[in-house]
């Protein structure tokens, strides 16, 4: 396999490779025989997840996702194919994800058009797991890898919360109104007054509440976790977990700070990466 051409490449970059991002940094730590495979998984990941938060008439949604479903169990070699999927093949991607894996990207698409809150945290957390538990599998297939389901449930649902934590940073637009109901109760706020600037007082305790619990999540979730069939695989995965508990655990910390100015990758994140690594490297099953 040659490797995805500039265009497709350029594409994805596009796509998956938001400034300031987590994989945006956590790439810069990828082999590069590594780089382009997970780089187009991530690039369709960022195609298709962000159908249904766009500003659309669900008919453009629908059709939208209609079109993709038919796309990616098209014939992948054809040079009609979208960048996104043509890099997928380009960059040997495409050979180990499953047709039923990547139309779980639909369902999952589908799910979030239209959807109503959460009544509980227990009800967030299901919906976390059904959601992330497709994000991990994809990189665990460029692997061949498993974990099981109690950890994976754990660490999609750790994952997808700490992406919901962080859309309350500054300058993004936040996930306010997919806040469990039992959670706006709790503060005695609904989601339009934390929409408010400056923000209110409130929030700063709902962000504490939201990071203690993914932290929890992420804990359970790494307790006993095996990656088979051996444990030195999927190292930007592992990063990847090590990255969001870390950040939730900062933002914790110094909650206003986050609010005001979000979460930025500096040289102290880069030192940890770059220990966490060795020690995976060198003490395989460590997490």
């Amino acid at each position: 396999m040659a490797g995805a051409s500039s265009l497709e490449l350029n594409h994805c970059t596009e796509l998956a490779m938001t400034p300031g991002s987590l994989f945006e940094f956590t790439s810069r730590f990828l082999p590069t025989n590594h780089l382009e495979p997970l780089l187009s998984v991530y690039a369709l990941k960022q195609a298709i997840s962000t159908i249904p938060q766009r500003q659309l008439d669900d008919s453009v949604k629908w059709a939208k996702l209609k079109w993709w479903s038919e796309e990616l169990i098209a014939d992948p070699a054809s040079p009609n194919r979208h960048p996104v999927l043509r890099a997928l093949r380009q960059s040997g991607a495409r050979k180990h994800l499953s047709n039923a894996l990547l139309q779980q990207l639909i369902n999952n698409a589908v799910m979030q058009i239209d959807a109503t809150p959460d009544s509980d945290s227990h009800a967030m957390f299901e919906r976390f797991a059904a959601l992330g538990t497709t994000d991990i599998q994809l990189e665990l297939a460029l692997d061949g890898a498993e974990i099981s389901t109690q950890n994976l449930n754990f660490l999609a649902a750790a994952s997808r919360l700490f992406h919901m934590i962080s859309s309350f940073a500054a300058n993004h637009r936040s996930d306010s109104e997919r806040l469990p109901l039992s959670i706006l109760a709790k503060y005695n706020i609904n989601a339009e007054q934390l929409e408010q600037t400056p923000y209110p007082a409130e929030l700063t305790g709902i962000i504490v509440q939201l990071t203690e619990d993914g932290l929890d999540w992420f804990s359970k979730g790494m307790t006993d976790l095996e990656i088979s069939p051996k444990p030195g695989l999927c190292t930007h995965l592992q990063l990847c977990w090590a990255m969001e508990k870390r950040c939730l655990a900062v933002i914790r910390k110094d909650v206003g700070r986050f609010l005001d100015a979000g979460k930025h990758f500096g040289p102290a994140d880069a030192w940890f990466a770059w220990r966490f690594l060795r020690r995976v490297k060198h003490q395989p099953g460590y997490i």
